[in-house]
């Protein structure tokens, strides 16, 4: 018994891949971007340790944009102003400001986890494809001169 695949059915293979290959691209973004974004909220919470330790004000480096830091002195280590979205701040302590980055950081785990699943998905329906692409390129063999638009 044999299958009979239509041009269009290669089409529609090709255009799937295409998008799915789109897909696949943009998840890999995302997932940098998440793993950028959960090593910004590892090295606060390194920093927020280091302020828990320490007496009175801290002196240190700041960045203010564009690679230029200035020297800057934190007066008050037990009170930060946390942007909670939409540059709305809020005050919070040092312990609820560790709990609320806990917190985020977690969301921000989540999220890749359920961003790499998504991609391994998308990657081995990209694979099938492939290989029934492949698989039809195989048995049809190449193209006849003159029929394939070159």
């Amino acid at each position: 018994m044999s299958v009979k695949i239509s041009r269009e059915d290669v089409e529609r293979a090709l255009s799937e891949l295409t998008v799915l290959e789109r897909i696949a691209r943009e998840l890999q973004a995302r997932l940098l971007a998440l793993e950028s974004s959960i090593g910004e909220h590892n090295r606060c919470l390194e920093l927020l340790d280091e302020m828990a330790k320490s007496q009175g004000e801290i002196r240190g480096l700041m960045p203010i944009g564009g690679g230029v830091l200035v020297e800057g002195v934190i007066t008050n280590p037990d009170v930060f102003k946390v942007n909670i979205g939409d540059n709305v701040f809020i005050e919070m302590s040092l312990d609820k400001c560790r709990g609320w980055l806990l917190a985020r950081k977690q969301r921000l785990e989540q999220a890749r986890v359920e961003a790499g699943r998504a991609l391994q998905s998308y990657s081995e329906r990209i694979e099938a494809i492939r290989r029934f692409l492949a698989s039809i390129e195989k048995v049809a063999g190449p193209e006849p001169a003159g029929e394939g638009g070159t």
